[in-house]
């Protein structure tokens, strides 16, 4: 966040600002030791994940296996918290889908893969929309593995996201 941004801010507390303006420095320099120094999880997520996105452009073949990890993991995350698990599954990353449910285990999160890797046996084989070929029931159940996907089963992903990357660090 930029400062000139901040100051339009003015509920936002000066010790708030600080730790946002240094958050934004570790990742325009990508500084993966300055990344492990943040203390709270939640802006280590945040960091980790602009200098992943930053350094492949949201695409996953420009990653280390890792890297990629993490990033099917935090998009898929956020395609579930911003919209629908299906906007990642059918749209953005689809190609990806059940290499998402491998990365879920990989970083620890068993019962959130399991919900996904349910959720892509509802997914019509010929990659139609879901919508277009579904029963009413279907649409039920995907819309209960989003919700269920979305409470977090397996806890805190940023939690999770750090113990992977500390355990992966040399790779990041």
């Amino acid at each position: 966040m930029k400062e000139d941004e901040n100051n339009d801010l003015p509920w936002m507390s000066e010790d708030i600002k600080k730790t946002i303006e240094h958050r934004d420095k570790i990742v325009k320099e990508q500084d993966i030791n300055g990344l492990f120094q943040l203390a709270d999880n939640s802006d280590f997520s945040i960091a980790l994940s602009e200098i992943i996105n930053n350094r492949c452009d949201y695409n996953p073949d420009r990653l280390n296996n890792t890297q990629r990890v993490l990033f099917l993991c935090m998009r898929l995350e956020d395609a579930g918290q911003a919209d629908h698990i299906l906007s990642f599954l059918q749209e953005e990353y689809s190609q990806w889908k059940h290499e998402a449910v491998n990365a879920l285990k990989e970083i620890g999160a068993i019962k959130s893969a399991e919900i996904i890797r349910q959720a892509i046996d509802l997914l019509p084989e010929n990659n139609e929309w879901f919508f277009d070929t579904a029963d009413e029931h279907s649409e039920k159940l995907m819309n209960q593995h989003d919700r269920d996907f979305s409470n977090y089963p397996d806890g805190s992903m940023p939690e999770l996201y750090r113990k992977y990357a500390e355990k992966n660090r040399n790779d990041l």
